[in-house]
C-alpha cells in the first residue's frame, strides 16, 4: 500500500541531477535526454563501464566533471544545449569516436580535438554554433592550423564560416564526408557562405566520397573540382550555380548528383561521361536542353526534371525507374508508366504541380527601344552597312545578340550576393564586361576631369622631326 502511495506521488522538477541508480557494472548506455538537466552532482558516480551517453536536449552550460572523468566513453551527443567552452581534454579522448556538439553556443571549436593526437575520433558535428568563430583571435585559429585530425566525417553547417575560415577544412586531410549545408532554412542567416568551390581548406580534403554544400551562397565550380575523383555523391542545390565546367565530367565515380534549385541555363556536352550516375536531380533549374544520350547512361534511374525550360522530352526515359517532366514547355506524358514513374519520385515533393509550364511574357526592361524613331533605327543599323562603332570586337561572346542580353530567372535563393553582381565581377575579371554602373562617377565625367587637372601641352619642336623635304625633291 505505500509502494502504490509512493508510486502516485508527483516526481520534483529539479534541473540539476543529483543520484542515480544503476548497476554500474552493466550498464554501458545512458539515456538522459530531455530532463531539463543544468548540472549534475560532482559527486555522482556514472557507470563507470559507459560506453554511449545521450545528454541531448538539457541546460547544460559545460561539459560536467562526472562526464569528462569517464574512460570508455565511444559516443557522446551533448547536442541542444547552451556550452561556451570545451577546451578541457576529457579522459575518454582516446576511446571517443562519435562527439556531437551541435546547437550549442560554442565560442570556438573545441581545443583538445586538434590538439591531442586523437586515435579513434571519425565522427564530430558542430552544426548550428553560429558564433563558432568568435575566438579566432590572437593567433589561435593559426594554431589550429597547424594540427591534422584523423576525423572522417565532419558536420558543420550553420556555423558562419566563410571563405577565410574555410582553411580550418585543411586540418581534416582524410576527410570523407563533409557536410557545410542544410536545406533547413529557419537559420539560414547563419548558413556557411562560399562563393566558389573548390576554395582554400576544402581543397586539401581530397579524399571526400560525400559532400553537402546546400545553401552556401555558391556561384561558381571551378575546373579543379576534377581533384575530387572518389567523390560519390554531391549537393549543390539552393545556390545561385549558372554553369557548370567540363571538368565535372571527370568525377567518374559520381552516383549521386543534386542541383536542384539552382540557375542552370546548361550543362556540359561530356555530362554524359559519368557513367556510374545513378541519380541526377536538376528540378528548378532555367535549362533549356540537355547533352545528347543523357538518359541512356547505363546506372541512371533517377531523373528530375522538373519545372526547367526544355521543349521537348528527352530520348530514352524508357530505362528510367522515376522521372518527373512536368512544368516544363512541353506536354507532359499521361501514360501510366510515367504517372508511376513520377509518382515514386514525388513522394517527399506531394505540392509540385503537374502538365506544361505557362510561358509568361517578359516586361520590357525600362532601358529599351520603344520608340519608332529607336525601330526604325534599329531596322537601319541591321543592314550591311560597314559601322566601325557598331562591331563586335568579343570573339567570345556576341554582345549584339538579342538572346544575349535577355535576363534569365530562376529560383530564389538565400544568398547574399546577387547572381547578376557575380556575374559582372567575373566578366570584369576576364576583361569582357565594363559596366557603365560599376564607376561611382560616370566614366565621362572623369575624362573630363582629368583634361582639365592635365591639359594637353603643345612642345615646339627642335627641328628632329621637321620636314625638311621640299616640292622641288
Amino acid at each position: 500500500m505505500e509502494m502504490e502511495e509512493n508510486e502516485n506521488k508527483p516526481i520534483p522538477n529539479t534541473n540539476g541531477l543529483i543520484s542515480i541508480h544503476l548497476n554500474h557494472d552493466i550498464i554501458t548506455v545512458l539515456d538522459l535526454s530531455h530532463k531539463n538537466i543544468s548540472a549534475i552532482d560532482g559527486n555522482l558516480q556514472l557507470p563507470v563501464n559507459l560506453m554511449e551517453l545521450n545528454l541531448t536536449h538539457n541546460e547544460l552550460r559545460e561539459v560536467p566533471i562526472v562526464v569528462q572523468n569517464l574512460t570508455k566513453l565511444k559516443f557522446l551527443d551533448i547536442s541542444y544545449n547552451k556550452i561556451e567552452y570545451y577546451d578541457d581534454t576529457p579522459k575518454f579522448y582516446q576511446e571517443i569516436e562519435i562527439l556531437n556538439l551541435s546547437h550549442n553556443a560554442l565560442l570556438g571549436p573545441p581545443y583538445w580535438i586538434w590538439a591531442e593526437k586523437l586515435k579513434n575520433l571519425k565522427e564530430i558535428n558542430l552544426s548550428c554554433n553560429n558564433k563558432i568563430t568568435q575566438l579566432f583571435i590572437n593567433g589561435y585559429f593559426e594554431e589550429l592550423l597547424e594540427y591534422e585530425t584523423l576525423v572522417t566525417h565532419i558536420t558543420a553547417y550553420n556555423c558562419n564560416l566563410n571563405n577565410k575560415y574555410m582553411k580550418l577544412l585543411s586540418t581534416l586531410p582524410l576527410a570523407k564526408s563533409i557536410c557545410l549545408g542544410t536545406s533547413e532554412l529557419s537559420n539560414s542567416r547563419f548558413a556557411n557562405y562560399i562563393e566558389e568551390f573548390p576554395c582554400v581548406g576544402l581543397d586539401k580534403s581530397t579524399e571526400i566520397e560525400h559532400l553537402n554544400l546546400i545553401n552556401i551562397g555558391l556561384f561558381n565550380i571551378t575546373s579543379d573540382i576534377s581533384i575530387y575523383i572518389n567523390l560519390r555523391e554531391i549537393d549543390l542545390s539552393l545556390n545561385g550555380l549558372s554553369d557548370l565546367p567540363d571538368e565535372f565530367s571527370l568525377l567518374e565515380n559520381l552516383e549521386v548528383c543534386i542541383l536542384s534549385l539552382n540557375n542552370l541555363l546548361y550543362l556540359p556536352e561530356t555530362f554524359n561521361k559519368l557513367k556510374k550516375l545513378f541519380c541526377l536531380y536538376l528540378n528548378n533549374n532555367c535549362l533549356c536542353m540537355l547533352p545528347e544520350n543523357l538518359c541512356l547512361l547505363p546506372f541512371l534511374k533517377k531523373l528530375d526534371l522538373y519545372d526547367n525550360n526544355l521543349n521537348e522530352i528527352p530520348e530514352g526515359i524508357d530505362n528510367l525507374l522515376e522521372l518527373d517532366l512536368a512544368q516544363n514547355y512541353f506536354e507532359e506524358p499521361a501514360d501510366d508508366e510515367y504517372i508511376k514513374k513520377k509518382t515514386k519520385l514525388r513522394i517527399k515533393s506531394p505540392e509540385r504541380n503537374n502538365g506544361r509550364k505557362v510561358e509568361k511574357e517578359r516586361p520590357e526592361s525600362e532601358h529599351s527601344r520603344t520608340t519608332d524613331e529607336d525601330i526604325l533605327y534599329n531596322s537601319e543599323i541591321e543592314k550591311p552597312v560597314a559601322d566601325v562603332d557598331n562591331q563586335s570586337f568579343s570573339e567570345k561572346e556576341d554582345w549584339d545578340s538579342d538572346e544575349y542580353w535577355i535576363p534569365h530567372r530562376g529560383p530564389s535563393y538565400t544568398s547574399t550576393q546577387s547572381p547578376w553582381l557575380y556575374f559582372v565581377k567575373r566578366k570584369m575579371r576576364e576583361g569582357n564586361f565594363c559596366p557603365m554602373d560599376a564607376h561611382q562617377v560616370p566614366i565621362a565625367e572623369l575624362v573630363e576631369y582629368e583634361k582639365y587637372c592635365n591639359p594637353k601641352v603643345n612642345y615646339e619642336s627642335d627641328g628632329q622631326f621637321e620636314d625638311c623635304s621640299s616640292d622641288d625633291d
